[in-house]
């Protein structure tokens, strides 16, 4: 951000009409709503500094221009894709290829090999990829999951006979897609689906603290090469790890439908419990922030009049 600000102050001699270098481009497509806003107030205060020595107009046009290219090279980014067709795991594959920190993935299964491929493409450059899925469909045919946890994905799954049933992703914190797409060729070739796609900073943050409060409610895989080479997926639940069984199931890779619950137990009330007070916990705090916004935006409407 600094860069920023000085490359602006440096340009308040020119004419209005000029083109930003690429690393200025760079630097302000990487900035999320928060820190927009914040720019713009530090060079708010610039413009006053530099319209102290008599060039109150030059400053005030200054400072519309530097906003007007703050606005311009913003990054934003909104889509909706449907399948069957190629529009959905193509989107996916260009997201998790130029991601350049961090995915974050909370999928219910995941067998296309296309999008499998691109996970693993990111671990090896350096991303720091995240998985969340459901502790079933791991073992479906043609599952990608124990490869993944294999290569170096870091992977959780619920240890329930419900479903983990989200299918969102998040890109580098900036991005967030979600729809009723799961990661499988039958998704892709046969179903009709969804996907939407979003930078809003509102709705990704949202998707952020959900992913944050499932990784801890969820339990560690890790997967170890049995002598035969087939790959055995342990769940490790607190100072115990119970081992999912090594053989692969026939159902079908997308096999979306509820199945019949069976009777809760105490150990499954208790952690529906816990669930659920941290989430309400998580609401008063966002309705709390949002309560706190509206002042600070009255505030300074009642400074301003």
């Amino acid at each position: 951000m600094d860069e920023i600000i000085r490359y602006f102050s440096d340009i308040f001699h020119l004419s209005t009409q000029y083109e930003l270098p690429l690393n200025i481009v760079n630097a302000l497509n990487r900035l999320d709503r928060v820190q927009r806003g914040e720019l713009k107030s530090k060079l708010f205060n610039v413009a006053k500094r530099l319209g102290q020595g008599g060039d109150a107009t030059k400053a005030i046009t200054w400072l519309e221009t530097s906003f007007d290219q703050i606005e311009k090279y913003s990054f934003r980014l909104h889509d909706v894709l449907f399948s069957p067709g190629q529009d959905i795991p193509e989107n996916i594959v260009f997201y998790l290829s130029n991601a350049k920190q961090s995915i974050e993935i909370c999928v219910f299964t995941i067998s296309d090999e296309l999008l499998s491929r691109a996970l693993l493409a990111a671990v090896a450059r350096g991303v720091k990829v995240r998985l969340i899925t459901d502790n079933n469909k791991m073992r479906d045919h043609g599952s990608q999951v124990k490869a993944l946890a294999r290569a170096g994905v870091e992977v959780r799954v619920d240890n329930s006979r419900y479903h983990m049933h989200n299918k969102f992703g998040i890109i580098d914190g900036r991005i967030a897609f979600t729809g009723s797409y799961n990661w499988t060729y039958t998704a892709k070739a046969y179903n009709q689906e969804n996907l939407v796609v979003t930078t809003n900073y509102t709705i990704v943050h949202k998707f952020i603290d959900e992913f944050s409060s499932l990784w801890v409610e969820m339990f560690p895989l890790t997967v170890k090469q049995m002598r035969d080479g087939r790959l055995k997926a342990i769940v490790h639940m607190g100072k115990k790890a119970q081992e999912v069984e090594t053989l692969e199931t026939q159902a079908l890779d997308d096999d979306d439908e509820e199945r019949v619950p069976a009777p809760q137990t105490d150990e499954d009330s208790a952690r529906q419990r816990r669930i659920k007070k941290n989430r309400e916990k998580k609401k008063r705090e966002w309705q709390d922030d949002a309560k706190s916004s509206r002042k600070s935006k009255k505030s300074r409407h009642n400074r301003r009049r």
